[in-house]
């Protein structure tokens, strides 16, 4: 709009317009984004979590095998020769290719066991984890018809998970680094690292640890939708019934009963069948809602369970599952730690008080005091639940 007066134009308000409307539609998206990236390390609970049900399942896997492994892995598997190519791939996933003797084979599974153990107690992740990873595809594809799809979530996440820090929860390195930071223990390797660069590593660091985080949750949606695509594509999902042929199949019918109980109610199959489409399809989706993020990883998990049971498969649900803990806020794993500490240091107190006024044994006034959750804890609780922490999740 021109003042005639002046000869001048005022194009000062277009101006701050459309730099409200950049910083309103696009400047805070960015600016989230960044705070998102470099603000703090996201999921460390969900990533803890991850972490010791890997170890565990995976030393699970080798408890369950143990005298089998001769057979899978040792002199006696020598009969897959003509189809074991080792998955094409090459050194150094190559350890247990081409079969074992003996005493060779007791020596590396003990290896891997012992490297999972160190996984699961986050002792040196840094260099532990890279160590699981190169063990366990070795172990894996030297056995070309023992694995399922559980084995490539395991591998994939494992490998995301090199690059971040899996230990800052829940370990020995958390141990460690809160030594370190009181001044009361001090690692024997000093290196002379400029303040600088030691805060441009921590800054780089932080971006790896969160880019691995949001690689995780990307490969668990594309594992969930991909899964519901491919099932609406045939005609059995489509009509309700894709549920029930899988569990006619002994190989997927650990317990026959509990598969007949399921498959002869017609109403069951079709509602499992449309449950677990549906609930993988929207996964994503329902991740953006708090109230709808908790009845999605609920889901998922019943789903999972079912699975586990109905179709013997309690390795592939129990990494699958797993990988879901990242979905869950740290606000959330922080007020369960509070109120699971609080209550047992309720508890313990109330034990001993109990022991000091009766020798043989507490009263049931102070065995129902002590079993009364602490209100405080409960709040603490709901309060995570309800989103009044701060964020610092994917």
């Amino acid at each position: 709009m021109s003042d005639m007066r002046s000869g001048t134009t005022d194009t000062s308000r277009p101006a701050d317009e459309r730099a409200d409307l950049w910083d309103k539609h696009i400047g805070r998206k960015v600016r989230f984004a960044e705070e998102w990236l470099f603000g703090g390390r996201r999921a460390s609970y969900g990533l803890a979590v991850v972490r010791i049900v890997f170890g565990l399942t995976a030393l699970g896997f080798l408890a369950a095998n143990w005298l089998n492994r001769h057979y899978l892995w040792g002199d006696a598997s020598r009969w897959l020769e003509l189809i074991d190519d080792n998955g094409d791939f090459g050194w150094p996933f190559t350890m247990f290719h081409g079969g074992s003797g003996t005493v060779e084979l007791d020596l590396k599974l003990g290896l891997v066991a012992a490297v999972l153990v160190l996984l699961v107690i986050g002792w040196r992740t840094r260099f532990i984890a890279p160590m699981a990873l190169v063990l366990w595809v070795s172990l894996i594809e030297s056995q070309p018809i023992y694995g399922d799809q559980s084995d490539n979530i395991f591998r994939i996440v494992l490998f995301y998970m090199c690059f971040a820090d899996i230990s800052g929860r829940w370990s020995l390195d958390a141990r460690r680094r809160a030594k370190q930071a009181a001044g009361e223990w001090r690692s024997p390797i000093r290196l002379p690292i400029w303040p600088e660069l030691r805060e441009n590593g921590s800054k780089v660091a932080t971006l790896l640890h969160n880019m691995a985080v949001l690689a995780i949750a990307g490969q668990v949606f594309i594992i969930y939708v991909a899964s519901a695509m491919y099932k609406i594509q045939g005609s059995a999902w489509q009509d309700g019934t894709g549920i029930y042929y899988p569990l006619q199949v002994d190989l997927y019918a650990p317990w026959p009963a509990l598969s007949d109980m399921l498959t002869m109610s017609a109403l069951g199959v079709l509602v499992a069948t449309y449950f677990s489409v549906f609930i993988q399809l929207f996964f994503p989706l329902l991740l953006l809602r708090r109230t709808t993020r908790v009845l999605a990883l609920l889901s998922v998990s019943a789903m999972h369970v079912g699975i586990a049971v109905f179709m013997g498969l309690p390795f592939f649900s129990l990494f699958i599952m797993a990988a879901d803990a990242i979905f869950i806020r740290d606000s959330t794993y922080e007020g369960l730690q509070r109120w699971v500490r609080g209550t047992w240091k309720n508890r313990s107190q109330g034990r001993k008080a109990g022991g000091a006024e009766n020798p043989v044994g507490p009263s049931t006034d102070n065995r129902r005091a002590t079993s009364i959750v602490p209100a405080d804890g409960v709040r603490e609780v709901v309060g995570a639940a309800r989103g009044d922490g701060p964020r610092s999740t994917a």
